[in-house]
């Protein structure tokens, strides 16, 4: 699908492929935010986990400028587990992350939206929260325990504190708590 910025070159967002894994590990590299996996790691996911992923791309240039990386939870596949996202530094500021996980979420089979964030990411927090509050539905966001500095080894990664999405697309019943709608 594209997407046009006023003043800025237009943008294509779309599934990624293989070819793409190289430029998406060597972002995650330049972030220096984000927890850099090997190559492997990218190739496998724009080759057999293309379909819960996507790339912006802009049209003048060619250029990859932007990627969120996803998976469906097998025990809950109305669950997106967001693993990482980013966009170049010289394209922030333009909405693209958020338009990464509308497009990602955006299937009708995924209501909730997950992921783990650091308590110094401040960035990525932000972005999360606003997705959520731009969403039609009346979804939320939630956070809870992920992973603690113990599961890492070395103890040498902050936590990772779990965020939680949903419902999306839907009206939420008050009663209910975020993190256990969907272990009904």
């Amino acid at each position: 699908m594209t997407g046009f910025n006023r003043g800025h070159s237009p943008l294509v967002y779309r599934i990624p492929r293989q070819e793409d894994g190289p430029q998406i590990w060597q972002m995650v590299k330049d972030s220096r935010i984000l927890d850099l996996n090997s190559t492997y790691f990218y190739l496998t996911m724009s080759r057999w986990f293309s379909e819960s992923c996507r790339v912006a791309v802009d049209i003048e240039s060619g250029n990859l400028i932007g990627f969120v990386v996803a998976f469906r939870q097998p025990e809950r596949p109305d669950t997106l587990f967001v693993w990482q996202i980013a966009v170049d530094a010289r394209y922030r500021g333009r909405k693209i992350a958020r338009r990464l996980l509308d497009e990602v979420a955006g299937g009708p089979e995924i209501r909730f939206v997950e992921t783990t964030i650091a308590p110094s990411n401040f960035a990525s927090r932000s972005l999360f929260l606003k997705w959520a509050l731009s969403r039609e539905s009346s979804a939320v966001l939630c956070s809870g325990f992920g992973f603690s500095e113990d599961c890492f080894p070395g103890n040498e990664h902050e936590r990772e504190d779990l965020y939680r999405i949903g419902p999306l697309g839907e009206k939420r019943d008050p009663r209910r708590r975020c993190m256990d709608e969907s272990r009904d």
